[in-house]
C-alpha cells in the first residue's frame, strides 16, 4: 500500500509507474531539439538530404533540417525515428538503426516527454530514439489520450499503480509514443532514410502508417 501511494504522488516524470525519469536520454537528441528551434536555418553548405519515401512531411522536414555529415535519421512505418551518427553507407545506417530500435523497446522502456516550440512535444528514450507529436493531433485526439491511456501500460506498471493514479497529460502521449515504439520494433519496417548526400540512395520505400 506504502508503494502504491507513492507512485500516485509522482506528479510528472513516473510516467507510468515504472517509466520514470531518464535524463540520459535527453543527451543524444539534445543537439538536434537546439539546432531545430534555437539556431538559425541551415546553410547552403549544409549536405542535401537522401530521402526515402514514407512518413509524416513534418517529421520529415524536421529531420531534413538537422542532418549533418555525421548525422542520418530512420523512420520507421509507426513515427519512430532513430538518429545513427558517424555513419554515411546507406546499408550501415539501416542495420545500425536496426539494432539501436531493438535495444530501445525493451517491455518498460523510459522516456522522458519534452515541449517545444509551437506546443509540440518530443518523447525521447535512453537510446537516440524519439517521437515528434504535433499539438494538432494531440488536440485532435485528446479524449481519446486523457482517458485511455491504461491500456498502454505493461502488466507490471498496472500492477504498481493505484486505481485513482492519474499521469500528467504529456505523460500519456508518451505512452502512447512507446506503443508505436514496441510496434515499429515488432514489425521492422523502414519508412524512410534521411542522411547526408554522400549516403547511398537505396533502401525500402514503404509508406508510413502514422495515426495517434
Amino acid at each position: 500500500m506504502k508503494k502504491k501511494l507513492k507512485l500516485s504522488n509522482f506528479s510528472l516524470d513516473r510516467m507510468s509507474a515504472r517509466c520514470g525519469i531518464a535524463l540520459a536520454a535527453l543527451v543524444p537528441l539534445i543537439a538536434v531539439f537546439f539546432t531545430t528551434y534555437f539556431s538559425s536555418k541551415p546553410k547552403l553548405s549544409q549536405p542535401i538530404a537522401t530521402v526515402i519515401d514514407g512518413a509524416d512531411q513534418r517529421l520529415i522536414d524536421f529531420c531534413v533540417r538537422n542532418i549533418k555529415e555525421t548525422r542520418s535519421f530512420v523512420l520507421f512505418q509507426h513515427g519512430t525515428c532513430v538518429v545513427v551518427e558517424n555513419e554515411s553507407d546507406t546499408t550501415v545506417i539501416k542495420e545500425k538503426a536496426l539494432t539501436i530500435l531493438k535495444e530501445t523497446a525493451v517491455p518498460d522502456a523510459r522516456f522522458i516527454c519534452t515541449p517545444v516550440e509551437d506546443n509540440n512535444l518530443i518523447v525521447s528514450y535512453n537510446e537516440p530514439v524519439f517521437h515528434l507529436r504535433f499539438q494538432d493531433e494531440m488536440d485532435l485526439h485528446r479524449k481519446d489520450i486523457e482517458q485511455d491511456f491504461r491500456r498502454f501500460l505493461t502488466e507490471q506498471e498496472a500492477a504498481d499503480i493505484t486505481p485513482a493514479w492519474e499521469p500528467p497529460f504529456h505523460a500519456k502521449v508518451g505512452l502512447r509514443s512507446r506503443a508505436r515504439l514496441f510496434k515499429d520494433a515488432s514489425s521492422l519496417t523502414i519508412a524512410r532514410i534521411i542522411a547526408p548526400q554522400s549516403a547511398e540512395n537505396a533502401g525500402p520505400r514503404e509508406t508510413a502508417s502514422i495515426s495517434f
